[in-house]
């Protein structure tokens, strides 16, 4: 599996634009939601209620909680034995809905939205965060949009969309790309209409705009998905004015593909900032790197800090100028560099 080339990825980022600029305003500022106890901190017993509770908790995390959402769950079974699906252990592949087209997953009703959970759904915990998380996501769009503020079509894939921006693009990334080998041999089922590397790409610009930790995002996904995502968020740093038209004027690059470049390695990227005073990297961005990285970034910063202890003049008994102090922290950082590299 792979990124989308350039083209795929600028056609995600003008649909993501048109996103922000018709319901950035109704979505606002979103947690990076994730797969843990932070989250969900709820027993799941695998029932109607268990599932009700799953929906709240999703509709809070989304900024919809305002929004009636009952939950009716229905059954599957006899689908799931023709098709020779779930074996009831959680390991096979999750039985896909949409093999049940006579079944709607949201009914609207006056008193609000019937979303409907299949029991077959209950066993897959991927599967169904990425169900309800879609589900959520589609009613956003249902409530929301209007004659000037309309669903770009195909409006599946404004619904993958509207889930990261939600903050729900973990989950929908996770059930994008799911593998399972069991009694039925291997298999990869995707419940989403966007491709895991196109949704890599989607939450990648999540998480730059919203200043979200990457590494946080990483550590939560499974093998193929974190892969792509650590590839993606190091091309969406690599594109800041793209990441900074989308937070702030989503509009411009709403109406065409924009021009993008391609990844660039983080010490590139660190060093091509301005020369006058660059900016020092984060401890968590420093432990983040490889062991030549972090060698290579200890090793210059320590020149760096040379040189500006020189030009500074040396100490005369006063108080710190403002080079000695920039120093100061430039050893500071090198130290912390260095003592990482000896921890690898």
């Amino acid at each position: 599996m792979e990124l989308p080339d350039l083209a795929g990825r600028a056609e995600v980022v003008r649909r993501y634009a048109h996103l922000l600029e018709h319901f950035g305003s109704e979505i606002g500022p979103r947690p990076l939601v994730l797969q843990n106890g932070q989250f969900f901190p709820d027993t799941f017993e695998k029932d109607e209620p268990s599932a009700a509770r799953l929906v709240s908790r999703l509709q809070a995390h989304a900024g919809l909680a305002d929004i009636p959402v009952s939950v009716r769950l229905l059954s599957l079974d006899a689908m799931s034995e023709a098709k020779g699906g779930s074996c009831g252990s959680g390991a096979c592949a999750p039985v896909n809905v949409a093999d049940a087209p006579s079944t709607p997953r949201l009914e609207e009703q006056s008193s609000g939205w019937v979303l409907n959970v299949f029991d077959a759904e209950l066993q897959h915990p991927v599967a169904l965060t990425c169900q309800l998380a879609r589900a959520l996501g589609r009613i956003f769009l249902a409530e929301t949009s209007s004659d000037t503020a309309p669903i770009e079509a195909p409006v599946e894939v404004s619904t993958d969309l509207a889930c990261v921006a939600l903050g729900l693009g973990s989950l929908v990334l996770e059930g994008s790309y799911i593998y399972a080998k069991s009694c039925g041999g291997p298999s990869v089922t995707r419940l989403t209409t966007l491709s895991v590397g196109e949704l890599a790409v989607a939450q990648s610009l999540f998480i730059a705009v919203g200043r979200h930790s990457g590494r946080r995002a990483l550590a939560a996904l499974g093998t193929t998905q974190r892969a792509l995502l650590a590839e993606a968020n190091d091309w969406a740093v690599s594109n800041p004015k793209i990441i900074q038209l989308l937070a702030s004027a989503p509009g411009q690059l709403a109406t065409r593909a924009p021009e993008l470049r391609d990844a660039r390695p983080w010490l590139l990227r660190f060093f091509d900032r301005s020369a006058a005073r660059p900016p020092e990297p984060s401890l968590e961005q420093a432990l983040s790197l490889g062991d030549a990285e972090l060698l290579e970034l200890a090793r210059s910063v320590e020149q760096r800090g040379t040189r500006a202890s020189v030009s500074a003049g040396g100490g005369s008994g006063t108080s710190p100028s403002r080079g000695e102090r920039r120093d100061a922290e430039r050893r500071e950082l090198a130290a912390l560099v260095d003592e990482a590299l000896r921890g690898s």
